[in-house]
């Protein structure tokens, strides 16, 4: 089936539309599409009935419904938390790519704090994915509800919205601890930085679990609310040697940190490994020029997106395929100078 039939028949098969939302608020469908159009012009009561009412059906607005030569947006909407990690961006390259040939529209949506669902709607995206970002439940809900293709990229998701491709965060953090045991390193540190909390979470969790089982302590743990900046990471170094004094190794939960720390250990003639060895995350291009070279744990960010590009022309062209839920991609360690 084409990508046309298969919207086409989506219309024609029970798609909410704009009547369906005004007659479950009762009023006028003219009512309804100015609330989501210019929401100033409605009264504050009639617009959150009408913001309930489409999160309940799901209502996706056509868009497009005044251009006679297109029948349904061609929006894929991408919703992350930031643009500023390396990581991020060298997903959204590779996904890019895989898409460039295609007549979709990427469209970014950075999500704040606050509800995105609203920016999501009026994007009116034929697909949704969430990139390194946790969907809460309202969104979830409508995501479901509308009958959207959604795919999440990132750590590997209990209850996935839609197609989840990433990794597994649990077998990340226990390949980095089973190697620095076996070197002999016992008294350990995990360094962080600012970025998704849920991810955040998730390593933390992972990371008292597996240490407990190795019988080792698992609450040297430092934090800082800047970016993931060399700066931080040397800023993080130091904390560490402030706080901890002598420690065996140090784990950073990105390449850029643990490069900023071998930096800063250099400029104070610490030895790295002999005095402290050190690990990051993520295998990025950094890693293997810096001085000494940084073991790292591989995580295959290009792949990702890749994947996810494919996964989603193959899933907008034949709807009526298997969907495989979870998609995960292996990590593996790179052993170099650092530790």
């Amino acid at each position: 089936m084409s990508l046309y039939n298969h919207l086409t028949n989506r219309r024609s098969t029970g798609r909410v539309t704009l009547a369906d939302v005004a007659r479950e608020v009762g009023v006028g469908a003219m009512t309804v599409s100015r609330a989501l159009r210019t929401p100033e012009m409605v009264s504050e009561v009639i617009r959150e009935k009408i913001q309930i009412a489409v999160k309940k059906l799901g209502y996706v607005p056509n868009l497009a419904a005044r251009d006679l030569a297109s029948a349904s947006s061609r929006n894929i909407v991408v919703v992350t938390s930031s643009l500023l990690s390396i990581e991020n961006n060298l997903i959204l390259e590779t996904l890019q790519k895989q898409l460039r040939f295609s007549s979709f529209q990427l469209v970014i949506l950075v999500a704040n704090e606050n509800s995105w669902l609203s920016e999501l709607i009026n994007n009116a995206p034929l697909a949704v994915i969430l990139l390194n970002l946790p969907c809460p439940k309202t969104e979830a809900e409508w995501i479901q509800n509308s009958g959207i293709l959604c795919l999440e990229i990132g750590p590997k998701q209990t209850n996935a919205v839609g197609v989840n491709i990433g990794i597994d965060i649990k077998s990340a953090v226990q390949k980095v601890v089973d190697y620095l045991v076996n070197k002999g390193y016992h008294d350990i540190g995990l360094l962080c930085a600012k970025q998704e909390q849920s991810i955040s979470q998730q390593y933390l969790a992972c990371w008292h679990r597996v240490l407990h089982n190795h019988r080792l302590n698992s609450h040297q743990i430092l934090y800082s609310s800047e970016p993931m900046t060399f700066s931080t990471g040397a800023k993080l170094f130091n904390d560490s040697i402030s706080n901890w004094g002598k420690i065996d190794a140090l784990v950073f939960l990105s390449d850029q940190l643990a490069c900023g720390a071998l930096f800063e250990a250099q400029r104070q003639h610490i030895s790295i490994p002999y005095e402290i060895a050190i690990i990051g995350l993520g295998g990025l291009e950094s890693s293997e020029a810096a001085y000494p070279t940084l073991t790292t744990l591989y995580i295959p960010y290009a792949e990702l997106g890749q994947i996810a590009g494919k996964k989603l022309i193959e899933l907008l062209s034949f709807p009526d395929i298997d969907i495989q839920k979870n998609i995960l991609l292996d990590t593996h360690l790179i052993e170099r100078e650092s530790a």
